[in-house]
């Protein structure tokens, strides 16, 4: 894989401590905490931790230069404990124990094609990549899981996949071609019937229109807003915004970003409506819908389906190897 190895004690299943079995090598990811010209200078408590910003994190610190004369806080650490502090992070310990399997396996696959020594950093710790919050993110069930499939990966064709994954696709997932420019064989479009009826399935949220006309120089008297470029995903690529003078199309995305990505939880949008001095969004899902449905894959494993079962499902074609 090219990247740079480190030496740690084995780590005890499912425990987080050390075993007495000698030392093992994995790979070392490269996680990126902060950026700045004030990043406040961790504490290594001893060989295998640090502390900083009020967590603890295992593995080592360093400091690396970045693009704008910045630096950078970075967390080196041995590839499995990076995911003890990932799984726990982007799925509840609580749910099923294939569905967190599943977790640990994307998330495995996923940083190490991230993995590129000629870089200050691989990823960052936030859900650009992988949400990363270091031992207090850690659960034993969590740990169970990057135990349970220490060494599984998901291949196509023999290569490492470019896996992904949102937290609800909203009854389809999208097609990597729709949201990326980047067509996949194994990240298509197709109808999920698994995460009807959870949480994140079905949303609306009512916001003020005029935090986004100015952001998004949108007409100031709405009369209508029209869903177009419905894609493969059916997720619209564009909006239009209809005044007294003038429609003025904007990309969903730039939309969702100038709203907020917590209140436009996603791109698969159903209506945007006026409401007087507000928009009225109606939407499904949650993310960007490309690769595994978190909240699918855990009424898949609920209803006993298998690690094997969610990834195939998710990403056709492929194997864990």
């Amino acid at each position: 894989m090219g990247a740079a190895l480190v030496a740690l004690p084995r780590v005890a299943r499912a425990t987080g401590g050390l075993d007495v079995g000698g030392p093992v090598k994995e790979p070392a990811v490269r996680i990126l905490l902060a950026s700045g010209d004030d990043v406040a200078l961790p504490k290594q408590l001893d060989a295998w931790y640090f502390s900083w910003n009020g967590r603890t994190y295992r593995g080592g610190f360093a400091f690396v230069p970045l693009p704008g004369n910045r630096r950078g806080l970075v967390d080196v650490v041995p590839l499995d404990s990076y995911l003890y502090g990932v799984v726990s992070a982007e799925v509840s310990p609580a749910w099923p124990a294939e569905a967190q399997k599943a977790q640990a396996i994307l998330a495995r696959t996923y940083v190490t094609t991230k993995l590129r020594p000629d870089k200050p950093y691989d990823v960052v710790a936030s859900t650009s990549d992988q949400h990363y919050g270091g031992i207090q993110s850690e659960t034993v069930e969590g740990r169970a899981a990057v135990d349970a499939t220490a060494g599984k990966f998901v291949l196509y064709a023999g290569a490492t996949a470019e896996v992904a994954y949102s937290s609800c696709c909203g009854g389809r997932t999208a097609d990597s071609a729709d949201v990326w420019r980047a067509s996949v064989p194994y990240l298509r479009s197709f109808a999920d019937p698994h995460c009807a009826g959870t949480p994140e399935y079905r949303w609306e949220a009512r916001f003020a229109y005029g935090s986004v006309q100015r952001r998004l120089d949108l007409p100031r008297a709405l009369r209508a807003v029209e869903l177009r470029e419905l894609g493969n995903s059916e997720r619209p690529k564009q909006l239009a915004f209809a005044g007294d003078a003038a429609t003025i199309e904007v990309k969903t995305d730039a939309f969702r970003a100038a709203a907020g990505y917590a209140v436009v939880r996603s791109t698969f949008l159903r209506s945007v409506t006026p409401a007087g001095d507000e928009l009225v969004v109606a939407g499904n899902g949650r993310g960007h819908g490309v690769g595994m449905c978190q909240w699918g894959a855990r009424e898949m494993a609920a209803a006993g389906a298998s690690v094997a079962d969610i990834i195939a499902f998710y990403f056709p074609s492929t194997k864990i190897v």
